[in-house]
């Protein structure tokens, strides 16, 4: 009876130290998940940060460009007022969605007001796309002939469109996968923001 209960003293001894040992690399791995999970909203956090600056400084230097473009080449100043009227606008929407956005930290504030924020700003960010690319497909009806007919030899006039055009599809493709990778570091955030509730 004595080596019964020895026995089976010795075996809940074994369980326990088996279940402190497997708790123990439970909660090793835990931790370790959350420091990714961490990383990789951080990751995405600067996806967001970093689309905000390169945009606002492209813009800004767009418009710039255009100014000097048109001033140093001779296009119809109206002409480089709409193209620079157009940049602004992009400028003005891009600075009212990061400023409604504000600055997303993990653990800083609540997880349902950051995932309604990220939301929002997600819906507003497509938003201010789609206008600018109607936007640009309405200036374009007006520059492609201004374009063109500021240069003496129609065949130079023929080749500025086309270069115009090319650019603009180089344009669209590189506004593609920069939409892209912003919704879905979105996409990401909101997606960690639910898992962490």
């Amino acid at each position: 009876m004595q080596n019964d209960n020895l026995s089976m003293y010795d075996e809940l001894r074994q369980m326990k130290s088996d279940y402190e040992h497997l708790k123990a690399g439970v909660d090793r791995q835990t931790i370790i998940n959350s420091q990714l999970m961490e990383a990789v909203f951080r990751n995405n956090a600067g996806v967001l940060d970093s689309n905000r600056k390169t945009t606002l400084a492209g813009v800004g230097a767009a418009v710039l460009v255009t100014l000097a473009a048109s001033y140093l080449r001779g296009l119809d100043m109206s002409l480089a007022g709409m193209i620079a009227g157009f940049y602004v606008l992009v400028l003005i929407g891009y600075v009212c969605i990061y400023r409604r956005l504000g600055k997303i930290e993990n653990g800083t504030d609540d997880v349902l007001s950051t995932v309604v924020r990220l939301r929002k700003f997600k819906r507003d960010y497509m938003v201010v796309n789609i206008a600018s690319w109607v936007l640009v497909a309405g200036l374009m009806c007006f520059m492609l002939p201004a374009i063109h007919d500021t240069f003496r030899i129609p065949a130079r006039g023929v080749a500025a469109v086309a270069v115009m055009c090319v650019a603009l599809l180089a344009g669209v493709g590189i506004q593609y996968f920069v939409d892209r990778r912003v919704l879905r570091a979105c996409d990401d955030m909101i997606d960690h923001l639910k898992d962490r509730s």
